[in-house]
This record gives structure tokens, sequence and C-alpha cells, in this order.
């Protein structure tokens, strides 16, 4: 029974898939299904609301983390924040270090922002459009971008994935970042070797004064407009609470919208809200932010998530676990947290439920839950984004106007794993009894 209910999952995601109907569809599709089998298993409806509230509860910073995050990258495209990193960034763009450039600045705004869907929308799409200009092929480019954008996504103080990778394994968030930095270090310097030999391969033109010019002309880009970035990274190296942080990113950005830039209290209340809105053509993909763009991901959230209360409640994946318990006695944990993640993401369609279902599984693999919260960073969390049919990779690519080939070219995402792997820099540890179930 329990195999068949998850095979009509991932039929009902594969044929939406198919068809192109949004995968929110199929996920609600999803909740119906595994709610009905909760039920037939005998539980009664309470039981089967109480099931889903039980996934929810433990993400509920998350999704007030996401609601923060979206005012915050809305106010700092308003504040001159993201624009003034563009305009001071632009200039040193080379023709034969594009492609290198694209994955630093993409870092960068990553980190800044901590997420990949507002890199690729911003300094993501900038950096094609140069890469456009200069007749550099855009497979290339967008692999660049995508890496970078992943970046920040895995290592960011204000990073959702991984505030939902330390709220489920029970770990310290900034102990997880600084564990993450001693895997993504050589994996890094590889990545910026391969995109500078790339970008002197490649013949290219010269462009990007022009969109230096656009900034200039529609925003006021003094150096005070980088005090809020600033300030969240003097506050995340102080270990203060994540949600401070990020509020502390808020604050500092409203004046700048209000004495910087010239807004009213009104438009910086609408920015909030629904995103910034350039006040330029040539500024268009600077567009976005606010609360509204992360109605999408917050719905997403919540609906897998109840999942995980229903799956761990109802011993949905017990049979798969039993799999995953005897093939990780013939490999290192986080060989088979990898295997798993490839599985997961497949399935899923997105990063979240991709990183909870992940942890199900494999949360009995590692010795400690801070090497699990590793495993599940250097695998699943980027694993996620090199699934053509998941909104992890797509949206951004799509959002960037890449083409989905570039997930081939994304080189960090498949750095940083395959480093874990040849280098074994969490061995495996003597099976334990319960790898013998």
């Amino acid at each position: 029974m329990e195999l068949f209910v998850l095979g009509a999952f991932v039929a009902v995601l594969v044929a939406c898939v198919a068809v192109g109907i949004p995968t929110a569809y199929a996920l609600v599709a999803g909740l119906a299904l595994f709610s009905v089998y909760a039920w037939r298993a005998g539980n009664s409806p309470r039981r089967v609301a109480e099931m889903c509230w039980h996934g929810v509860r433990p993400i509920c910073r998350i999704l007030g983390m996401l609601v923060t995050v979206g005012v915050l990258t809305g106010l700092w495209r308003a504040a001159g924040v993201i624009p003034a990193i563009v305009y001071y960034a632009v200039p040193l763009i080379t023709p034969g270090l594009l492609l290198l450039m694209t994955f630093l600045l993409s870092c960068l705004v990553s980190v800044l922002t901590g997420t990949s869907f507002g890199t690729a929308a911003t300094m993501g799409a900038i950096c094609i459009s140069i890469a456009a200009s200069m007749d550099v092929p855009l497979v290339l480019a967008g692999g660049a971008a995508l890496s970078g954008a992943f970046f920040g996504d895995r290592w960011s103080p204000i990073s959702t994935s991984a505030l939902l990778v330390a709220n489920i394994t029970g770990t310290d968030f900034y102990g997880n970042l600084r564990n993450m930095l001693r895997t993504a270090v050589v994996p890094f310097a590889l990545t910026c070797l391969i995109y500078f030999v790339l970008g002197w391969l490649v013949p290219a033109g010269a462009a990007g004064a022009d969109t230096a010019k656009a900034l200039a002309a529609a925003f006021d880009l003094s150096p005070i407009v980088l005090v809020p970035p600033a300030l969240v990274f003097a506050l995340a190296l102080a270990r203060m609470d994540i949600l401070l942080v990020i509020a502390a990113g808020i604050v500092s950005s409203v004046p700048l919208c209000l004495a910087v830039q010239g807004m009213g209290a009104a438009d910086v209340l609408r920015t909030a809200l629904f995103g910034f809105t350039a006040p330029t053509p040539e500024t268009a993909a600077l567009a976005g932010g606010g609360i509204a763009s992360m109605v999408s991901a917050i719905a997403i959230v919540v609906i897998t998530s109840t999942y995980a209360g229903i799956f761990e409640e109802t011993g949905l994946l017990h049979g798969v676990e039993g799999v995953v318990a005897r093939l990780s006695a013939r490999m290192s944990p986080f060989a088979a947290t990898l295997g798993i993640s490839v599985l997961a993401s497949a399935i899923s369609c997105n990063q979240t439920l991709a990183i909870m279902l992940a942890h199900q599984l494999s949360r009995d693999l590692a010795t400690s839950a801070e090497d699990h919260a590793l495993d599940l960073e250097d695998s699943v969390v980027l694993v996620a984004g090199l699934v053509p049919w998941s909104i992890a990779g797509g949206v951004p690519l799509a959002s960037m106007g890449a083409p989905i080939e570039s997930m081939a070219l994304a080189v960090f995402l498949y750095a940083v794993p395959l480093w874990r792997l040849a280098t074994r820099l969490n061995p495996a540890p003597s099976c334990r009894p319960s790898c013998l179930v």
C-alpha cells in the first residue's frame, strides 16, 4: 500500500511537469493523497490534521523568515543596496573575466540576500544581459550565475534553506555555517579556476557601461547605501539571532529609502508588501522582492511540511528507510545521503520537500546531528538545483533568461558533493546495529 501511495504521488508530479501544470497543484494533490492514506490507516480526520500541524510547527520560524526576507530584498532594491553592488562591480567585468565575475558577483548577492531566486532575478539577469551583448554562450553564463546563486542559498547568514536544515536537525545555525566553509573552500577555488579558464577560451566582445550608467541615473549610489549589508554581516559575525539580523537589515534600509532615494512612506510600505518597481526600463531586472514574492514559496513550504508530519507518524516511509539502512552499511553516510538526495530532489520538484525527505530518510546515518546537517547542506541543498523539472533550479534560470541546459555547467553544485566523495572528509563510522535492520 505504501509503495502504491508513493508511486501515485510521483505519477501526479510527473504528469503535472509533463503538461505544464504548476507544481503547487501537484503538491496539494499529494497532501490529499497522503491524508487519505493516514485516514485509511485508522486515524480520525482530527488526528490527520494534528499530523499535518506536527509537520508545520517546527518550521514556523522559517515562515517568519521567508516573510522578512521578502521585505528585505524589496527594500534593499529600493534603498539602492543591490543597485550599488551592481554599479560598483560592473566596471570590473572584462570579456575574459565575464564568467568568473558572474559567479563571484552572484555569490556576493546571494550571500547578502540568502536567496537563489532573488539573486537570479537581479545580478543573474544583469550578468546574462551583459553576456548576451558580448556574444558569450548563455549556457555558460547561466551555469556560472546558478552556481553563484546557490553558493549563498547554501551559505548565508540569512539563508532560509540553511535555517531549515538547522531547525530540522536541531543544530546550531552559525555552527553549521562554520562547518560548511570547511567543505566549500576547495570546491569554490576549483569553480573559480574553471570559469576563469572557460572565460578566456570563449571569444567575446565588450559591454556593461550602459548598465552602470542606467543605475547611476536611477539611484543615489553613494557608499552610505552599503550600510545595511555591512550591519547585517557585523551582527551575523556577532552570532545574533538570525531574525534580529534580518530585522536590522530591514530597519536600516528604511531611512535610505526615505532620505537618500526620496521615496515616500507609502511607497516604502508598498515596496515591502508588493516588491520594488523599477523606475526605468533599463533597470527592469531589479524589480521584485516584497512579501508577495514569497507567497508561492510560503505555500510550498507549508504544504510540504505537512507531508513530513504524516510520513513520520504513519510510517509511510518505513519500507524505504529499511532499504536505506541496508545500503548505508556498504557506503559512507555522506554517499548514502547523496543518493537519497538525488531521489528526493527528483520526486519533490522543490528544495524544501527534498530537504525534509532527505532528512527523514538519512537522519540515523551520520554519527552526530552536526555531521548530518553538513551532509544535507553538501548534498540535497545543492542537488535540488540540478533537477530540470524542479523549481529550485528551473525558476532561477527562467528568471535570468538562461537555458535549462545551464544546469550542466553549474560547476559549484557538482564540485561540493564530488569533493566530499573524493576526500571522505566525513568518513563512514563503523556500522551500528541499526544499519543491519
